[in-house]
């Protein structure tokens, strides 16, 4: 088993001994993960420009996304991580799009966005501050019922998995991952 280690120290391990570490309770493995996969965020979202969805709101969807990543990704699978996480990461977004009544053509994004490297240290204390600010408004905002079912979706279970293992509807956990989302969004 690994040890847990400051951030510094985990620069250097493998996506795969990151997500371990994670999985085993260490918050700054996240953070190291953010830091790395911030650039695919940011040109990720740099891709939804001009649609009329606040930057902010889709790096935070990101955000969302690679934790989801990190939550369900198997080695066993046949994508490296960082395939997984982009597709995650994107899907995210698209659905953040569509929930806003927008329609999206895949095709005509383009992924040639100038972006700035995730080692600058701007970026890094925003990535802290961000993955901060996002997990005091789950903890803060989100009743007990939405985080529940928001952790659960995050693992990669569809409503009809959530509801089964919470003993509840379907329409229950759709409500409460719609009052989450709504709770979330920047705009509130």
């Amino acid at each position: 088993m690994l040890e847990i280690r400051q951030t510094e120290g985990l620069i250097d391990l493998s996506d795969g001994e990151l997500i371990r570490l994670f999985k085993e309770g260490d918050q700054k493995a996240f953070q190291q993960l953010a830091l790395r996969y911030m650039f695919v965020i940011k040109r990720k979202a740099g891709d939804f420009q001009n649609i009329g969805i606040d930057p902010d709101d889709l790096i935070q969807e990101g955000f969302l996304g690679l934790y989801s990543a990190v939550n369900t990704y198997s080695e066993a699978g046949k994508a490296s991580f960082r395939t997984y996480a982009s597709v995650c990461i994107r899907n995210r977004m698209v659905s953040a799009v569509r929930s806003a009544s927008r329609e999206i053509c895949a095709e005509e994004l383009t992924e040639d966005i100038p972006i700035k490297s995730e080692d600058e240290p701007e970026n890094s204390f925003i990535i802290k501050e961000n993955f901060a600010r996002l997990m005091k408004r789950i903890e803060t905002s989100l009743s007990k019922s939405e985080k529940k079912v928001l952790s659960l979706y995050l693992e990669g279970k569809s409503y009809d998995e959530i509801a089964a293992e919470l003993n509840k509807s379907r329409k229950f956990c759709d409500n409460a991952m719609q009052r989450a989302r709504k709770k979330l969004s920047i705009n509130n």
